[in-house]
């Protein structure tokens, strides 16, 4: 096999039918909180279950000392021009440009368990 073999664009026996195996992200959540908040663990939790249950879903989690989360949330604030600023801020949306608010743990897990009739712990 070439070195310039890899970039050719006719698929061979052992690629084909590959490109069908990754399911496209169709809805992504984002995750922004504190460590040691229990909230945030509970929404990472449940964006863990959804994703594993449902592969077109993806789940982004960043994660900030508590010393970091008020100057973080604060940008989040300006950003999607709200007043919430406890821990977790969750957001949905795959187009950067088109991303909205969801809110905290309580508005995620109440959308989640109405979106994908998830069992979930409301609080």
């Amino acid at each position: 096999m070439g070195l310039f073999s890899w970039f050719s664009s006719s698929k061979t026996e052992s690629t084909a039918g590959l490109d069908n195996g990754i399911p496209q992200k169709t809805e992504c959540y984002h995750i922004e909180g504190f460590l040691t908040c229990s909230y945030f663990t509970n929404a990472v939790q449940i964006g863990d279950r959804l994703s594993a249950k449902h592969p077109n879903v993806k789940v982004d989690v960043s994660a900030y000392i508590k010393q970091q989360w008020g100057e973080r949330s604060r940008e989040l604030q300006q950003e999607f021009n709200t007043g919430h600023r406890t821990s977790p801020f969750i957001y949905e949306g795959c187009d950067i440009e088109n991303q909205k608010l969801v809110g905290g743990y309580t508005d995620f897990a109440q959308k989640i368990k109405a979106t994908y009739k998830m069992n979930v712990p409301m609080d």
